[in-house]
């Protein structure tokens, strides 16, 4: 993986390369840029070196005659194959770089190179004959993008703290983003948290005319619409067949490659595959020391059965502490968007661990988004077939939590909503919130869902379909690619080849979840390999004792002496009252709160105490 940055239509470089270095955790193996003072285009690409690690390898990357411009940040895993298409039709490669088949690629199909891409990418390519930048997100949404415009200037980068650091680029949050953060626990959809960036998203290509300042933008992959006919025998067979293809393209690799492996089914089964492949290749867990849901010992049955050898990242209070101000500080740093998913810390250790050992990690994520995996889609059932609103209580035992959720809700989008986001509703907002207490009145809860909603899906392949457009991207693989790339960490992500995605919206609906079982066919994928206790166990999460890390007392004091109770955005007083009548999920909303609390500190606020609130 690596950072690319580029800004169209500034005709000084002045201030630029240092906007681009801010990426270099992403990529500290190299440093590129590209500067045309006549054009006013400037490319930048901070390199983590995974494929032919040599100078020929090195980005920006241009095609024979200097016209085409590339930064990439990803991997094509089908790069040999379509160089090989490519150097048929007479294209000359002068490096062994999956980076180069796209700048040939553009060359011989134009934008619709995008489309014979498999693999996990975000890139933006320069047409000095066009003069026209194109930039790409990959299917489903492993790499993020992000962009802005203003007057005839556009800039992308892959995190937004890039473009913030551009002269004179506003530092504005977008306040609607900022609640809509607040009830869900992640930023979700096209307006990143900035005003003025926006995100690039998942399958989408965006086209920007440095002549007319126009941006064009398409979606140029879709998830199938419908399922299809399929015998039980054959869908398992061609699961296993597509895991193995997926898992052989990603093993490719010229530097050292691991996998992560929580004990779960998603990545045993990775781990199984790539085992077979590379004997003895290295497997890393999290152990929460004295914790009786720590699924280390899971991890260890596994990687004792398939012979890999095996790292463990212990977690306790002494390791990972985020009760100083230096510990924060480094930790919080990663996330110039704030982070609700408080699995980060984990995640974020378990990366440091891993980079002490490899360069490259497969995951099990997006096994659960696929083939039926969260708790919430079996729960979600009675409520929503019956539409008894005293149905909510029993689905809030079913689902563990434990106080009666606020009344009033009006559909199964809010009913979604507070099983997926069990966090602030729109009257805290107001209330904690006083200026932006208009913006939060026309919050509704599952306005999210809403947008990604299918009527004529089946009730579990519904919120399927939404949590692989919102849950995945914006959440989960935005928490694995910050965490990862702190550490200049690359994890590939067998489950999501865009080939695996589309088989598993074609099955048929019951092939998800059949007679009450979560994940059948991932299930029975594992009868051939892996103990009973791991095929039979059930989704427990990625999640972990968040108090054995930082105390709720903590957490208080940084909020209360904190940049938004200064700058006047969270009222002390609703604060304070708000923690004296407590409520339902009251820990998991102050963890919110700290979050938004510590990026403010960090983004919002820090060298530019002016930044308002727009």
């Amino acid at each position: 993986m690596c950072g690319i940055f580029g800004i169209v239509g500034r005709f000084s470089a002045a201030g630029l390369r240092n906007a681009a270095l801010t990426l270099t955790h992403r990529g500290p193996d190299g440093f590129g840029e590209y500067f045309d003072s006549a054009t006013g285009v400037y490319l930048a690409h901070t390199r983590l070196s995974i494929i032919d690690l040599s100078d020929a390898g090195r980005q920006p990357m241009t095609n024979e005659d200097g016209t085409v411009h590339l930064t990439f940040n990803g991997e094509i895993y089908n790069f040999r194959d379509l160089r090989q298409e490519l150097v048929t039709a007479g294209h000359q490669f002068r490096s062994l770089s999956d980076s180069e088949v796209i700048v040939h690629g553009y060359e011989q199909w134009g934008c619709d190179v995008v489309q014979r891409l498999r693999g996990i990418f975000a890139f933006a390519i320069w047409d000095e004959r066009r003069m026209v930048l194109t930039l790409a997100r990959d299917r489903l949404g492993v790499k993020p993008v992000y962009y802005w415009i203003h007057g005839n200037e556009f800039a992308f980068a892959s995190e937004p703290r890039a473009i913030l650091a551009v002269p004179g680029i506003d530092r504005s949050v977008h306040v609607p983003t900022a609640l809509g953060f607040l009830q869900t626990s992640y930023v979700t959809g096209a307006q990143s948290i900035w005003l003025q960036i926006q995100r690039l998203n998942p399958a989408q290509q965006l086209g920007y005319d440095a002549r007319s300042h126009s941006l064009q933008c398409r979606t140029y992959w879709r998830l199938p619409e419908e399922p299809q006919q399929m015998r039980w025998p054959d869908a398992v067979a061609e699961a296993e067949s597509l895991l193995h293809s997926a898992i052989d393209e990603q093993l490719v690799s010229d530097v050292p490659l691991g996998v992560f492996l929580s004990g779960g089914i998603d990545s045993s089964l990775v781990s199984t595959y790539a085992a077979r492949k590379s004997p003895a290749i290295n497997s890393f867990c999290v152990d929460f020391a004295g914790w009786d849901q720590s699924e280390a010992a899971d991890a260890k049955i596994v990687a004792d059965r398939i012979h890999t050898t095996h790292n463990t990242c212990i977690i306790d209070r002494d390791a990972c502490r985020l009760d100083s101000a230096e510990a924060a500080d480094i930790f919080f740093q990663t996330w110039d968007e704030p982070v609700g998913d408080s699995a980060i810390i984990p995640t974020w250790h378990l990366a440091r661990l891993t980079r002490r050992h490899v360069t490259v990690a497969l995951s099990g994520d997006g096994g659960d988004e696929l083939f039926g995996g969260y708790r919430w889609y079996s729960a979600v059932q009675p409520v929503f077939r019956r539409r008894i609103a005293w149905m909510a209580e029993k689905l809030r035992r079913q689902m563990g939590f434990g106080r009666p959720w606020p009344t009033g809700c009006a559909d199964q989008h809010e009913y979604y909503h507070m099983l997926h986001c069990p966090s602030f509703s729109a009257a805290e907002l107001a209330g904690l919130f006083p200026d932006w207490s208009l913006e939060a009145s026309r919050l509704t809860a599952g306005d999210f869902s809403r947008r990604h909603h299918r009527s004529s899906d089946g009730l579990i392949r519904r919120w399927q379909r939404v949590d692989v457009a919102t849950y995945l991207p914006d959440n989960n693989l935005a928490r694995v690619d910050r965490a990862s790339m702190a550490h200049g960490l690359e994890v590939r992500v067998p489950f999501l080849d865009h080939r695996m995605a589309e088989f598993a919206f074609r099955l048929p609906d019951g092939y998800c979840h059949k007679d009450g079982v979560q994940k059948p066919l991932l299930r029975e994928l594992t009868k051939a390999h892996l103990p009973a206790r791991i095929q039979h166990k059930p989704k427990q999460g990625f999640s972990f004792p968040l108090r054995r890390v930082i105390s709720d007392d903590i957490m208080k004091t940084t909020i209360r002496n904190g940049t938004l109770v200064a700058a006047g955005i969270l009222s002390p007083t609703a604060f304070h009252r708000w923690l004296e009548e407590g409520g339902p999920m009251s820990s998991v909303k102050l963890w919110l709160l700290y979050g938004f609390e510590q990026w403010a500190r960090q983004f919002l606020f820090a060298r530019h105490p002016a930044a308002s609130a727009a």
